[in-house]
């Protein structure tokens, strides 16, 4: 199975496993940012997979990959609802304590069985005045990249389209480049 076929696999197991206690169940890059972090507290409770990169084995196409599921909840009230949960939420512990021995020791087809690790808490005073709690459990998956996958076919590129939105940025175009090639 592809990386992105994993991904894919954990999203869907995650989801058919909270149903609708959960807002959101995603994936995320492994790189946040501002607008990453913004994104996270408008989509809670929920649930965001990452892929955290890989090792090779014995110098093959063997990756033991590394996996993040991320579990994030805010509360309008006390910190600790958002790791408690309540009787209107669930809670952060909640999250990963359900997580964990749903994944540990799964065969994702196709692929290998996920390992649990550990679990890591993000708090920071930023997190805490933004009114979240983010704990993050990794898994390892040792899995073999298939040298033979055909390379996705991309369609040519026919159609280039950019808005400029020049200094100051007010959200006005001053300019729009719209190139159509010939074939």
């Amino acid at each position: 199975m592809s990386i992105a076929g994993v991904e894919d696999y954990l999203i869907e197991r995650i989801k058919a496993h909270f149903g609708a206690r959960l807002r959101t169940v995603e994936s995320l890059p492994a790189d946040w940012d501002d607008d990453t972090f913004s994104r996270l507290l408008r989509a809670t409770p929920g649930v965001f997979v990452v892929f955290g990169g890989g090792t090779a084995l014995h110098q093959s196409l063997d990756l033991r990959s590394s996996w993040v599921v991320f579990a994030v909840t805010t509360h309008a009230g006390a910190e600790r609802a958002r790791r408690h949960g309540d009787s209107r939420e669930i809670g952060a512990y909640e999250i990963i304590e359900a997580v964990v021995p749903l994944l540990h020791d799964h065969a994702v087809p196709g692929a290998g069985r996920l390992n649990f690790e550990e679990v890591e808490n993000l708090f920071t005073g930023a997190i805490e005045k933004k009114g979240a709690a983010i704990y993050g459990a990794r898994f390892t998956l040792d899995m073999t990249l298939d040298a033979r996958a055909p390379a996705p076919q991309l369609d040519d590129f026919r159609h280039f389209h950019a808005d400029h939105d020049l200094a100051p940025a007010d959200g006005r175009f001053e300019a729009t480049d719209d190139v159509i090639l010939p074939q």
